[in-house]
């Protein structure tokens, strides 16, 4: 089994490869991004088919490459079509679905920009990163904890409920000033703050209709709206300790003699452990879109 992230190599592939070969060219055919690499250094092979306020009236699916960033070997990610009407709200279901959470912890998703900044001593203009926006379940709470706290954030916290992805992505303009590029747009989705799971939301394209057909067998407007189209690595173990403890949990499981009470606990007590132990590559993307078909209604 290869170490690295392969999202290319793995459209709409999981272990089992349930859609068979014979589809594997017809979905890849169906991306209208360019090839995407899984890795957070290559975000910008796709820029080219980012959303365009100048595209008045697209409504095919965003393409979001969704990576869990503390983990590695494999690093876990998943490659979602969502429209671009899905709420925040809903996309957060989707996340803990895809990434195989229970959703029994806070969340927050954050939203960091690039803006002109200086100039340096050569004359070369400098972009600094600034968060400008967060979304969560309950802003109200949040903006009063950070009043209470005398925390002044600098940006706003809003309803992830009222918010989509199209007003992210295509209808604001931040702080105020030019953006430099909606590419230097950084999003991230945080689970359970005290294991601090990241998740970091690249927004690879657009998918070409017929990309659902292909990987459902159904006509486009009976093809679910949510779809997961590719991915890799078992979800992270709830409550296992961040990164550390997720390692230690893999490790366990990776010696037949390894720590016992890690296999106890993950078979036995974790809420989503699994009794016949742990294996870091394994998932089911059609386990996955089923649960999608039957949560994410639009």
């Amino acid at each position: 089994m290869p170490k690295a992230t392969k999202a290319k190599a793995n459209i709409a592939k999981s272990t089992s490869n349930p859609l068979g070969a014979r589809k594997i060219d017809t979905v890849k055919q169906s991306l209208s991004s360019k090839e995407a690499s899984s890795t957070r250094d290559e975000s910008n092979a796709v820029q080219s088919t980012l959303p365009s306020n100048h595209a008045p009236n697209d409504e095919r699916n965003y393409l979001l490459h969704v990576s869990n960033i503390l983990t590695s070997d494999p690093m876990i990610h998943r490659i979602l079509s969502v429209p671009p009407s899905l709420t925040f709200g809903k996309l957060h279901e989707a996340l803990q679905i895809a990434f195989g959470w229970t959703n029994s912890h806070m969340h927050v998703f954050t939203l960091e920009m690039l803006f002109p900044s200086a100039t340096n001593a050569r004359g070369e203009k400098l972009a600094l990163p600034r968060t400008v926006l967060a979304l969560n379940a309950d802003p109200e709470q949040t903006m009063d904890d950070d009043e209470d706290m005398g925390i002044d954030t600098g940006y706003r916290t809003e309803d992830e409920k009222k918010w989509t992805l199209q007003d992210v992505f295509e209808k604001q303009e931040w702080g105020g000033q030019p953006v430099i590029s909606k590419a230097d747009l950084h999003l991230m989705y945080e689970y359970d703050m005290g294991d601090g799971w990241e998740h970091q939301i690249q927004l690879l394209g657009r998918a070409e209709k017929g990309l659902h057909t292909a990987l459902t067998e159904l006509p486009e407007e009976k093809a679910q709206k949510v779809l997961c189209v590719s991915g890799e690595g078992h979800p992270c173990a709830e409550d296992c300790g961040s990164a550390p403890g997720w390692e230690e949990l893999k490790k366990a499981f990776a010696k037949p003699k390894g720590d016992a009470t890690l296999k106890g606990w993950y078979k036995t007590q974790c809420s989503n452990g699994e009794k016949k132990g742990l294996d870091p590559w394994k998932w089911d993307l059609m386990d996955v879109n089923a649960r999608l078909e039957k949560r994410i209604k639009m």
